[in-house]
């Protein structure tokens, strides 16, 4: 027995610093690692208005439908929401039709129908801008060529 824990006392004498270097190597989780952290990020919000200028004369519809000058706030050829009376009007056109009135607030209001065109229908306005299109009736399609079949065989 007693030349067993010598062994053993020779065996950690001599392996012992090598053992040592060897958990070195291991690196075992701290309590900060085992404890769940908040997320580090940052939240950006988007402002709750978008900064649109405000409406002149300029991009507000006249009675006959017409606009004095071109307004060029927004690019392209696609309608969207928000987008200035004379906006919408230069994309799609003069409307067949033009009401402008007040709402129970005082704002303006104009409702331009569109019968006929890429895109008819009825655009509604408030305080110049885009709030509502309603859908026109599409326009039927264009009628297909009708194939002539071959004649029947004579006899």
């Amino acid at each position: 027995m007693r030349a067993i824990v010598w062994r053993l006392g020779q065996f950690f004498c001599i392996c012992g610093p090598l053992l040592g270097l060897a958990t070195s190597c291991v690196n075992l989780p701290t309590a900060d690692d085992l404890i769940p952290q908040a997320p580090k990020f940052e939240l950006k919000t988007l402002p709750s208005q978008p900064s649109l200028r405000p409406l002149g004369a300029p991009t507000l519809l006249g009675a006959d439908g017409s606009c004095a000058t071109p307004s060029g706030e927004f690019g392209g050829t696609g309608i969207a929401l928000e987008m200035s009376e004379c906006d919408v009007v230069q994309r799609v056109g003069t409307p067949d039709h033009v009401d402008i009135s007040t709402n129970p607030r005082g704002e303006r209001v104009a409702l331009l129908t569109y019968a006929r065109g890429d895109r008819p229908g009825i655009y509604r306005f408030v305080a110049g801008r885009l709030v509502s299109i309603e859908r026109g009736a599409e326009p039927p399609p264009p009628e297909k060529p009708t194939k002539k079949g071959k004649a029947a065989p004579r006899a």
